[in-house]
This record gives structure tokens, sequence and C-alpha cells, in this order.
């Protein structure tokens, strides 16, 4: 993990040095995850011999800061750190007499590195997508009981995942207030996000079932960028 977190501080320092040719911007973004049943994020349903388990998504977040390194006035780099949280309802179902139910959270933290590309609308508007690849890291396995303490299960989430992103918006540039931006996003990670393994804790029936667990989403992405400081740009 250390030898990933080194690489990364490596590659983000040589584009700071090279970045002082264009420009250089700092922002903030808060993008919900939206549980829509597309591009495989469907409910994960587990059967087997009378337990069954279904695991669906519900709206989780992602929020962190924003860098972004102009090369020229249509192609920019842009990279940042953002904390993600998908959250997840586990219902299971035992012999049809025993139920259960609970929510739970995976925590990950996300290093998107992404290539944009402008196109001006007019004197304040822009249009840009962008695509790349991010890097996540697991924060920590997750364990949790049911309501009734009937079932428990354990995610146990990967280490390091890639994944690929792109995004489409548009942002209304502002001398004087920064930059704004509304667009959505698509992650899709190139393994699984977790495994989840789920018990029932009945003594005269214990039972496993276990299932992986899919990572993809759809954002609604919102966005603020400072405008650059005019002393650092003035000594460039």
């Amino acid at each position: 993990m250390r030898n990933y977190l080194f690489f990364l501080c490596f590659i983000v320092c040589s584009f700071s040095s090279f970045s002082q040719k264009g420009v250089t911007t700092f922002g903030l973004q808060y993008k919900p995850l939206v549980p829509i049943t597309v591009l495989n994020v469907e409910n994960l349903v587990l059967n087997e011999e009378g337990y069954t388990v279904s695991i669906s998504s519900l709206l989780g977040h992602n929020f962190g800061a924003v860098i972004r390194w102009g090369f020229t006035n249509t192609l920019a780099l842009e990279t940042g750190l953002n904390y993600s949280r998908r959250n997840f309802n586990l219902d299971a179902v035992l012999d049809d007499t025993l139920q259960g139910s609970t929510d739970f959270g995976i925590v990950t933290y996300e290093i998107p590195i992404q290539g944009l590309f402008y196109v001006r609308l007019s004197k304040t508007w822009y249009m840009n997508a962008a695509t790349g690849f991010s890097m996540n890291f697991r924060a920590s396995d997750v364990g949790k009981f049911t309501e009734n303490r009937l079932f428990s299960h354990t995610a146990f989430v990967r280490g390091l995942n890639l994944a690929y992103v792109a995004n489409l918006g548009f942002e209304y540039r502002s001398k004087k207030s920064g930059t704004f931006y509304l667009g959505a996003s698509l992650s899709t990670p190139f393994r699984n996000l977790a495994t989840v393994r789920i018990f029932s804790e009945t003594i005269n029936n214990p039972r496993k079932i276990e299932g992986d667990l899919e990572g993809n989403y759809l954002s609604v992405d919102l966005r603020y960028f400072f405008n650059e400081n005019k002393k650092t740009k003035a000594n460039k």
C-alpha cells in the first residue's frame, strides 16, 4: 500500500512542476451515487436450498478535492482525492420462516486521473468530456448483524481496485466568483468491489452463502473551482 501511495505522490509532484506552464485550479466536489439498475448495477440475489439473500444498492455519496492543470485552452489533466461510500440493503430469508434485514456501507478512497477536453459554448459557458482511470483503496472490511440478530454478514473489500472513469458536464466560469460545474460520471471497476458472506445465526440450521458485489456506479457531479491566485499567475 505504501508503495502505491509513494508512486502516486511522485506522479502528482511531477505534473505540478510541469503544470506551471499553464493554469492550475483547485476545487471541491460532491457526487451523489445514484442506484440505477443499469451497467450491472443491479440487485445481487443469492439462492441455495431454501436460503435466499438479496442485496440492493441505495443512494451513496462521494466527495473530495479536485486539482486541474490546464495545458491549452481545450486540454487539461485532472486528479484529486475522494471519499466514497456505497450504501446497500441486505434482506435474508431462511426456509421461508426466518427473515432479517440490515443496511450497510462500504467506504473506499478514490484517486482519479483523467484527461479533459473542452468545448467553448459562449463567453462564460463550457462543455467538457473527460476519461481516464481511478485507483480505489479500501478503508476496511465490513461486518454487521441484522436488526433481529438472526443473520450476520461480512464484506471482504478489495485492498486496491482500478476502475475506468468518464464524465460529461457543463461549467460556468466567472472571473470574480470562480467556476461552477454540473455533470454526470460513470465508474466501472475492473474487478468486483467485495466478496460478501452471509451467515444464519440459528443453532438448529447454521448456514453460509456468499457472492461478489459489483462496484459500478453512476453519479451526479457538483463541483466548484476557485479562481487561480493572481499573484501566482503573475509570477509564472
